[in-house]
């Protein structure tokens, strides 16, 4: 009996190490996202959850959005993120907030499930804190790679694949981009070639069957817990035929009596794509500036958002980092952003 003790014993260390140093190693080694910062939150002072990938960080300024409106919102997004994640960050997100509203962003929604690379993939469930719900994640969107299940242990634990990068660490390689409550400010302009309108077709095509699982899946989670859900089609260039294949997306949101907002058939969102842009796929700074206006009062209106502006425990860590955003903006710009406020807000 005793030598049963001592063997569980031993491999409850090891449990117990191998899970600890992944959580050291996840903070030490890799790259916050804004996920990342998700966690750092107060419980229950987030009143908007806003999920999706890099669209979302890049074109919500969410210490604007408090500081015209007065509600908080977290950002549970990382780049090129698989949409077959979005229920399960919808679960993750539960264990520490109570939103008002969860705002789901579609442009990954019609993507091929399995056209991604690793490094992408990885940043998802690197992210996220260790529990049962980053294993089911993991699990699930490497079911559409066909990965070995031996494999699967790599990505539980990062470590097993980041393990040299101590060397990056020592050699100050790996650095975390600056984010403001989850928001990045972009301050260049294209300016390699000409960007035109993107025209959105009227047109649908079908989706891929899977992806019509993963979106009927996640409506159906919706639904059951009585989720207040507003999705949105970020304005942005598109692939050929994937607003075609979005169309059908929208289709299906709206025929299970959901909203969807599409910003490019919007035609008072004033967006120029030759100014507000960085590249064919993401606003900078001047573009997310009037997305965030624009939105930001849609949500307000539309969706009761509480004003926390008079309540100063919230209040000062907001208004703290959108004094340093604006800081930020100036030493990039060197602008004004009130000023930049003033001309943009004709929303």
């Amino acid at each position: 009996m005793k030598k049963y003790v001592i063997i569980f014993k031993i491999i409850s260390f090891v449990l117990i190490f191998i899970v600890l140093w992944n959580v050291i190693f996840n903070y030490l080694w890799i790259k916050k996202t804004p996920l990342s910062y998700f966690y750092e939150e107060p419980k229950n002072s987030l009143d908007v959850i806003y999920i999706g990938h890099s669209n979302a960080y890049q074109h919500f300024n969410t210490t604007l959005a408090f500081e015209k409106y007065g509600f908080t919102t977290g950002l549970m997004t990382t780049d090129a993120q698989n949409f077959a994640g979005t229920e399960y960050l919808i679960k993750e997100s539960q264990k520490y907030q109570n939103p008002k509203l969860y705002i789901i962003d579609l442009a990954k929604a019609a993507d091929n499930l399995s056209a991604y690379t690793d490094g992408e993939f990885r940043q998802l469930p690197d992210s996220m804190k260790f529990t049962q719900n980053r294993i089911d994640v993991i699990n699930k969107i490497l079911s559409y790679k066909d990965t070995a299940k031996e494999e699967y242990i790599n990505y539980y634990f990062s470590f097993l694949i980041y393990h040299n990068r101590w060397k990056d660490l020592l050699n100050g390689e790996i650095e975390n981009r600056e984010l403001f409550k989850g928001f990045e400010i972009i301050e260049k302009t294209v300016e390699t070639y000409k960007m035109d309108k993107y025209n959105w077709s009227s047109e649908s095509n079908s989706l891929q069957e899977e992806n019509k699982i993963v979106l009927q899946n996640l409506i159906d989670y919706i639904k059951q817990n009585n989720l207040n859900v507003v999705f949105v089609v970020p304005i942005r260039t598109y692939s050929k035929d994937s607003d075609k294949r979005l169309n059908e997306v929208i289709k299906i949101i709206n025929e299970n009596n959901l909203n969807v907002v599409n910003f490019n058939t919007l035609e008072d969102l004033n967006i120029n794509f030759e100014t507000d842009f960085y590249n064919t796929s993401h606003l900078n700074i001047y573009g997310s500036t009037k997305y965030t206006l624009y939105f930001s009062k849609y949500l307000k209106e539309n969706y009761n958002l509480p004003n926390h502006r008079d309540n100063i425990y919230i209040y000062n860590s907001w208004n703290r980092e959108y004094i340093k955003f604006k800081e930020k903006f100036k030493e990039l710009t060197n602008k004004d952003f009130e000023k930049l406020i003033k001309e943009y807000d004709i929303y």
